[in-house]
Formats: C-alpha cells, sequence, structure tokens
C-alpha cells in the first residue's frame, strides 16, 4: 500500500515530466507524405516500364495477327543484328557528341558573356531562351528554310558574300548532312545549358575571387582553381540535359530529312520498327537499347562531372 507521501507526490507531479505516450500511426507518416509521388511513379514510370519489357520478350506484330508467344532475346538479337538499327545508332553517337561538346564549347563562353554583362542582359536572355521554347517540329521548319538549296538563307549569304560559286543541296543525304541536322537541335539544346551554367556563375560567392585576388591569383588561374571547380554540378546537369536531347532527336530529323539512312537516330528507327512495320516487339527492344544507354550517359556524367560543393 502506497504511503500518504508517495500519494501526494504522485498527486502534485509536474505535467511536464509525464511520459509522451506514442500516437497510433506516427511511424507510418512519412510514407503516407511520399505516396502520392511514389503512386505517380509507379503509374507513369514503372508499369509502363514493366509493360514494356514484357512485350519485348514476345513476339507482338499487326501483321500477324493471334500470334502473341514467348520468345526471349530474340527481339534484342534481331535488332543488334540488323543493319538499319546499327546505322541509327551510329548516327545518334554524332548527334550525341555534336550536342556534348557543342554546349561545352559554345555554352560555356556564353554564359561567361552572360554573367559579365548588367545593362540590357534580361533582354538578351529572353532573346536566348526562344530557341529552346520553340517545339522541335517548328524548328525543323526554320532550319528548313535556312538549309532550302533553292531559296535557303544560308546559301543566299554564302553567295552574298561570293563564297560558293553554285548554290549547294545541304541536306544531300550525304554523311555531312547530319553535322547540318547537329546545328539544329544544338540550337535547341543551348539555351537551356547556358541558363544552368550562367546560374552556377551565379551562385559562386564573390569573396572567392577577391580573396584569390589578394593572394596574387591571375583570372586564369581564378577559372581554372575556382569557377570550373565550383561550376561542376551546373556542368553536370548541363551535359545530362544535353546528351538526352541529342541520344533522344527525333522531330528535327523526322522535319528536314525524314527516314534517309545517312541521317536517321536510333528513336526513328524505333518508330519504323514499331509504326511502319508493326512490330512492336522489336520497337519496344530498340527503345529499351536507347533508354538503358541514356540511363548509363546520365550516371557517367553524374558520377564523373558531378561534385557537391560548399562555400
Amino acid at each position: 500500500m502506497a504511503t500518504a507521501e508517495e500519494s501526494e507526490r504522485q498527486i502534485h507531479k509536474p505535467e511536464g515530466t509525464r511520459r509522451p505516450q506514442p500516437r497510433a500511426g506516427r511511424a507510418t507518416l512519412p510514407y503516407l507524405y511520399v505516396a502520392p509521388a511514389f503512386i505517380l511513379l509507379a503509374v507513369l514510370v514503372f508499369y509502363p516500364l514493366i509493360l514494356s519489357l514484357y512485350f519485348s520478350l514476345h513476339v507482338d506484330n499487326l501483321l500477324l495477327p493471334g500470334e502473341h508467344f514467348f520468345v526471349g532475346l530474340a527481339n534484342y538479337a534481331a535488332v543488334l543484328h540488323d543493319p538499319a538499327f546499327l546505322q541509327a545508332a551510329g548516327n545518334t553517337v554524332e548527334y550525341f557528341f555534336i550536342a556534348s561538346l557543342g554546349v561545352l564549347l559554345l555554352g560555356l563562353p556564353m554564359a561567361f558573356w552572360f554573367h559579365a554583362i548588367r545593362r540590357g542582359r534580361g533582354f538578351f536572355l529572353a532573346l536566348l531562351m526562344l530557341p529552346w521554347a520553340i517545339p522541335g517540329t517548328v524548328t525543323g521548319l526554320l532550319w528548313s528554310f535556312i538549309y532550302n538549296p533553292v531559296s535557303g538563307l544560308l546559301n543566299a549569304m554564302l553567295r552574298t558574300f561570293n563564297l560558293i560559286p553554285h548554290y549547294i543541296v545541304w541536306l544531300n543525304g550525304s554523311a555531312s548532312s547530319r553535322l547540318f541536322v547537329g546545328v539544329s537541335l544544338l540550337w535547341q539544346v543551348l539555351p537551356l545549358t547556358v541558363i544552368i551554367f550562367l546560374a552556377g556563375l551565379e551562385s559562386i560567392p564573390a569573396n572567392l575571387y577577391e580573396a584569390a585576388a589578394v593572394d596574387g591569383c591571375t583570372g586564369w588561374q581564378a577559372v581554372r582553381r575556382i569557377t570550373i571547380p565550383l561550376l561542376r554540378p551546373a556542368l553536370a546537369i548541363g551535359l545530362v540535359e544535353a546528351g538526352v536531347l541529342g541520344i533522344g532527336v527525333f522531330d528535327q530529323i523526322y522535319v528536314l530529312t525524314g527516314y534517309a539512312p545517312a541521317t536517321k537516330s536510333a528513336v526513328i528507327q524505333t518508330y519504323l520498327y514499331a509504326f511502319q512495320n508493326l512490330n512492336f516487339g522489336q520497337g519496344i527492344s530498340a527503345a529499351m537499347f536507347v533508354t538503358v544507354v541514356t540511363l548509363l550517359v546520365s550516371v557517367f556524367y553524374l558520377r564523373v562531372v558531378y561534385r557537391e560543393v560548399s562555400y
């Protein structure tokens, strides 16, 4: 039996010393917060991915009604042994390098220029973003007018300055046609990467350059030892964006050269498998190859180029 002193101590026990009781469902509350995002990913990403993987392992050809059976990796083997897909994959590699090298050789100097100017920067940034805001199909139409062999702007300018003796068919199905298609792709990819690089430059504190100047650091040394290392996150994101668009290019090629073997990309060949040959098994298999390559390129850039920085 409790003594009178113990009873009085329990009666006058401060409220703040009571041990809080665990609330029901507190452990599951974080999962409820992320559930909507997870459901959205499951419906829009995971389910289509699993379904695509399933169909890539089966024969599914609309030209053969009722034919649907498991073939394992036969569709993947057929795609890898198809000369048309291999040529399209080689073209895609060129588009990838044009986009990736272009954003480095042109995007970085442009970002430095925008970072240096103050007057009129908003106006020039608005002009810069116009190519990115235009859909790929419209971009292809604009560049088709530029490359037109009869009334195109490029031939007219070169003839005006007597740089060419006669009009040239730029998109003639040769290897050089890929370069001109790549230029139209770079024209659309470049604006967003410049904005990404510019944001990275704007985030670097000015006092780092002031301290470097006090220590006798020259301008080039400041760029090499301060700017580039601290710009690596922006560089990685910009390269991923350019690489993904370079691998997945479709609209510009479709408008400029159609299905020409010398310029078609892997995505266009995937489209031909699925919607011209009506062979969805091979089409999905080719799309899976493109997806895996895109993922590997993105992971490579994020692992090699990207670095966490702190000021």
